[in-house]
C-alpha cells in the first residue's frame, strides 16, 4: 500500500520518517515547492489508493481536500486545523462523501498524560499557559492559528470528556506574540489559557482543579502528573498515524473548529497590532 504526502515541509518530513522508520511502505511525496519531493501536483498521481496525508499549510487545505474527494480518495490524513476557518471546515463536512475517511491529527489529544488527565469528571477549573519559542512561528501566520488551536483542542477534548461543553470564550488580551483567554463551560466549569511566543523559555503547562485535588502537568516533565505519579510513555505523533491506519476517529473536529473560529475573530478584532 502507498502512503502519499501531500506538502513536505516541517511537519510532512516529520511524517515521513515515522512512517519510514515504523512501515515497510512505499512513500510518495508531494510538494510543488520541495525539488526532493516525488511529483509537484496531485494531478500528476494516476492511482487512488493508499493512504494520504495533507500536511501542507492550513490555506491549501480546503482546495487540496476538494481535490482529494472529486480524485475518489478514501483515507485522507489532515494536519490540524482541518480548515483555517469555519466555514471552510463546515464545507469540507457538507461536501466529503459518505465513504471517505477524514482523519485530523489533533496530536496532544494522544498523548498519554493528556488522555489520563481526560478520565477526571469533577473539573472545576482548568488553567494552561502554552509558550513557544517562536522559533516556528512563520511571519505570515498569528499566534491564534498556529499555536491556541493546541490548548483549545486539549481544553475541548477535557471538557468533552466530562460530558460538557464550551458555553462562552472570552479574550481579554490579545496582541500579534500572545493571547489570554477567559470562558466558562455549560457545567460551570471555568478555564483560561495563555499562548504566547517567548524569546526566553519554550514551556507548556495544564493545572486542573478538581473537586479535592489539584493536577498539574507539564512539558517539563511530561509524563508525569502531580497527584497521579508517573505516565506510559507514548509517542502522541505515532499514536495518531496507528488511529489513522485503523480508522478510529477521535470525533473533536467540528467543536474544536467552533471554538477556535470564536477566538480568532476576538483576536482578530482586539489585536492592536
Amino acid at each position: 500500500m502507498a502512503y502519499i504526502i501531500i506538502g513536505l515541509g516541517y511537519f510532512g518530513n516529520i511524517i515521513k520518517s515515522k512512517l519510514e522508520k515504523k512501515f515497510n511502505t512505499k512513500i510518495v511525496t508531494v510538494d510543488p515547492c520541495n525539488t526532493s519531493a516525488n511529483y509537484k501536483t496531485i494531478d500528476e498521481i494516476h492511482f487512488t489508493s493508499g493512504k494520504w496525508f495533507v500536511t501542507s499549510p492550513a490555506n491549501t487545505h480546503h482546495d487540496i481536500l476538494i481535490d482529494l474527494f472529486n480524485k475518489g480518495i478514501k483515507d485522507i490524513w489532515v494536519e490540524k486545523p482541518i480548515c483555517p476557518t469555519l466555514h471552510e471546515t463546515l464545507d469540507i463536512f457538507a461536501k466529503k462523501p459518505d465513504d471517505v475517511f477524514l482523519y485530523c491529527d489533533f496530536t496532544w489529544l494522544q498523548h498519554n498524560s493528556i488522555k489520563t488527565l481526560g478520565e477526571n469528571k469533577d473539573i472545576k477549573h482548568i488553567e494552561m499557559k502554552w509558550l513557544n519559542d517562536g522559533s516556528m512561528i512563520p511571519r505570515d501566520v498569528n499566534i491564534v492559528s498556529d499555536l491556541a488551536i493546541h490548548p483549545i483542542s486539549i481544553l475541548t477534548f477535557l471538557l468533552m470528556k466530562s460530558l460538557d461543553r464550551i458555553k462562552n470564550i472570552d479574550i481579554i488580551y490579545a496582541t500579534n506574540t500572545s493571547v489570554l483567554i477567559n470562558g466558562i463551560s455549560h457545567n460551570n466549569t471555568s478555564f483560561n489559557i495563555e499562548v504566547s511566543n517567548s524569546s526566553l523559555k519554550k514551556y507548556r503547562n495544564i493545572s486542573l482543579y478538581c473537586k479535592d485535588k489539584v493536577y498539574r502537568w507539564s512539558s517539563l516533565n511530561e509524563f508525569f502528573i502531580e497527584n497521579i505519579g508517573t505516565i506510559e510513555k507514548t509517542d502522541a505523533i505515532e499514536e495518531n498515524i496507528k488511529h489513522f491506519l485503523n480508522r478510529n476517529n477521535i470525533g473533536y473536529p467540528l467543536d474544536i473548529a467552533r471554538s477556535l473560529e470564536i477566538v480568532n475573530i476576538k483576536f482578530n478584532d482586539l489585536c492592536t497590532c
